[in-house]
This record gives C-alpha cells, structure tokens and sequence, in this order.
C-alpha cells in the first residue's frame, strides 16, 4: 500500500507535468499559422513586433522542461505565477473583454496558478489542509467564472453561434446558455462548500467527465481553439489533473 506522503508525491509530480504540458503546448504551438495569426494581431494592439512572440514561445518550451524535470522549488513557483499574472495583466487591459472570454482563456489561469502552487504545497506538505483547499478553491475558480460572466452576464456571439450550431439547443441559444450558466454556477458552489463525501465526489467526478466531454465538442465545433496562443483548451489538461486527484482524495478513507 502506497504511504501518504508517497501518494502526494507522485500527485504533485502529476500536477507540475500538467502544467508543464500547457507552458510546452503554449510554445510549440507557435507553429501553426492560426497561433501566429492571433499572436500578431495580440502584439499589434500593443505596438510591439512578431519576433517577441517567438522569443516567449521559446521561453515556454524550455520552461516547460524544467517544470517538468524538477521538483518545485520556491523560485520556480513564483516565476510561473509572475508569467502568468502579467501575461494576464497585458491582455486584460488591451483585450478586456477577453475576462469574460466563453473560453476562459483568462479566467482558467486561476487554476492553473493553483495546481503550480498545489504541487508545491503537496511536496513541502502532502495532502495537507491548505493544500487541499488551494486545489479546491482553484478547480472550482472556472465553473463559478465561466458559470458568470460569459453564459449569464455578457453573453457574446461566438458562443451563441457554437451552441445554435451544436443542436442542443433548447428555444434561444442566450436561454440554453444561461441554464448552463446557471448549472455551472451550483456545480461550482457544490465543489467550494460541500463536506468530503460521496455527494462531492460525484461533484469532482462530473466536472472531470465535463472537462473531457466539453472541449472535444467545442473543439469539433470551433477547431482553431485547439492552437489558440491563449490556451483555451490546453488548460484544461490541469484542471481536469487536480479534479481527478480531489475526486480521488475525496473518496477515499485516508
């Protein structure tokens, strides 16, 4: 039987290797013209040239390797999270309504910083209760935000569209969108306040099935998202890594 202390070891080694795949992704992506297309429209807005996009999706790769590779170390946690706040603060003042984005390009960066600093908590800690809670309020972040913003408060056309397109719709896709935002929202509250049990596990169970199920359909639907610079969709990959080891977690004993 694995020991405790062993089990968060090899979750945080799961966990920096998810985060890694998105700072890799991130950077190799850079290879496909629809990448460069919104890239260079990004800089353009700032006034800055396309070799700057090179020179960070350089960046990311190799950064990529050395999450991957190493342990996490303090230094190497705040690096992240300082990259990934100010690419946030760039686009957030230059493309503000990229906050309300139906894809979270921006939002699902919350729990991307909270599975960099959950591995390191669970190294330093193991399952610990401020490491469980940091992974639990993070993995929540997307369904209480996207939940919101875009499918209740600012719903926009490309989503609309993608829901029309879909066949799924029930009357008007704005409706179907709000239900949705509504269920995302009661998911998202379920995750924050429910006790340890078997009623959130199957919260944790249903939103990793969502986080597979959802953007192979949306992806099918609006494939340039898959090489979109922002990530939309390679994000995912730790959120659906923490949900997975909280549904574990949850349901079991120890």
């Amino acid at each position: 039987m694995t020991a405790p202390r062993d089990l968060a070891a090899e979750d945080a080694r799961w966990l920096r290797l998810s985060a890694a795949a998105v700072w890799f992704l991130t950077g190799a992506l850079v290879l496909h013209p629809s990448y460069r297309a919104v890239g260079h429209e990004a800089l353009a807005r700032l006034g800055l040239p396309d070799v700057l996009m090179w020179l960070a999706c350089g960046f990311e790769v190799v950064f990529a390797a050395v999450v991957a590779l190493r342990p996490s170390h303090r230094l190497l946690v705040f690096a992240q999270t300082a990259a990934v706040a100010f690419f946030t603060l760039v686009l957030a003042v230059s493309q503000p309504m990229l906050l309300a984005s139906p894809f979270g390009v921006l939002m699902k960066n919350i729990p991307f910083v909270a599975v960099v600093w959950g591995a390191w908590l669970l190294e330093r800690e193991g399952w610990s209760f401020r490491a469980a809670w940091v992974l639990r309020a993070g993995m929540a972040a997307p369904w209480l935000t996207e939940g919101l913003l875009p499918k209740l408060l600012l719903q926009q056309e490309v989503e609309l569209a993608i829901v029309a397109d879909s066949g799924f719709a029930f009357g008007h896709p704005g409706r179907t969108l709000a239900v949705l935002g509504v269920v995302e929202l009661v998911s998202g509250v379920l995750a924050l306040t429910l006790p340890r049990g078997r009623a959130l596990t199957v919260v944790w169970l249903a939103h990793a099935a969502a986080l597979v199920i959802l953007p192979l359909w949306v992806g099918a639907l609006a494939p340039f998202l898959w090489v979109h610079p922002f990530g939309p969709l390679t994000k995912n990959l730790p959120i659906l890594a923490g949900t997975a080891m909280l549904a574990r977690r949850c349901s079991s004993s120890s």
